[in-house]
């Protein structure tokens, strides 16, 4: 009996690849993803640390340049923030992109093992049922020629 051979082989070989490079553009994904949400908290941060210098100073006199430095600054970091909520969910959104087409891989890949593992079993099946019937062959054939060997007195 010929050797097994799927012959999907070289689909699966592609198919495999793809998951590993979807599965890498995930990974980076990911690192941006965390990356935005870093500098969103780093912004939010830096408003805080404003407010409480400035909360901490109610009651005192500010001249009009550290006022106008504060407003500044606070409406900068506004925008900062404004801006890296946009890039988070944009991030978030590939991320989630890259999930699903990686999803989607494994999916076919898996598709594919199943369907190689079925075809190999039923290979693995006929084999064993033709070598079951050369083994049966052979002893019909070892039989018959005891048979044909045994003289006729010794059998009456």
């Amino acid at each position: 009996m010929k050797r097994f051979e799927f012959s999907l082989e070289r689909l699966l070989r592609v198919k495999r690849q793809q998951e590993r490079l979807a599965e890498l553009e995930q990974r980076r994904a990911q690192d941006a993803a965390e990356q935005a949400r870093a500098r969103l908290d780093s912004f939010r941060d830096q408003l805080s640390g404003i407010s409480d210098r400035y909360a901490a100073a109610i009651g005192r006199i500010m001249t009009p340049m550290q006022w106008a430095s504060a407003s500044d600054m606070t409406e900068r970091l506004g925008n900062s923030i404004r801006l890296s909520e946009q890039e988070v969910a944009q991030a978030e959104q590939k991320l989630l992109s890259a999930a699903q087409e990686r999803a989607q891989f494994a999916t076919e890949v898996e598709a594919i093992c199943t369907l190689r593992q079925q075809q190999w079993t039923a290979w693995r099946q006929e084999a064993q049922k033709a070598d079951q019937n050369q083994m049966d062959e052979v002893g019909l054939r070892l039989w018959q020629k005891a048979q044909n060997d045994t003289p006729v007195e010794a059998v009456a």
